[in-house]
């Protein structure tokens, strides 16, 4: 998974779980959860607590959708 698959998830699948994004993304927890977190602190995701699961919810932010768009107009080369 690299950065661009992942916000363009994001973009399209709001208030996941890092568990239920792994799962679609066929990739472990763990790399998936490192990943999203990578992505909070550079302020291309948020993150908030959901209060029915009580579990963090990712979606993406007007930075990451900037940096998605940036990154598909082929200006970037995300190997």
């Amino acid at each position: 998974m690299d950065k661009i698959q992942l916000l363009e998830y994001l973009e399209t699948n709001e208030h996941e779980d890092a568990d239920q994004i792994a799962s679609v993304m066929d990739m472990s927890y763990s790399a998936t959860a490192m990943a999203l977190l990578r992505l909070v602190r550079q302020d291309l995701a948020a993150r908030h607590r959901d209060p029915d699961t009580r579990l963090y919810v990712y979606e993406i932010t007007p930075k990451g959708e900037a940096r998605l768009d940036y990154f598909l107009e082929g200006e970037f080369d995300d190997d």
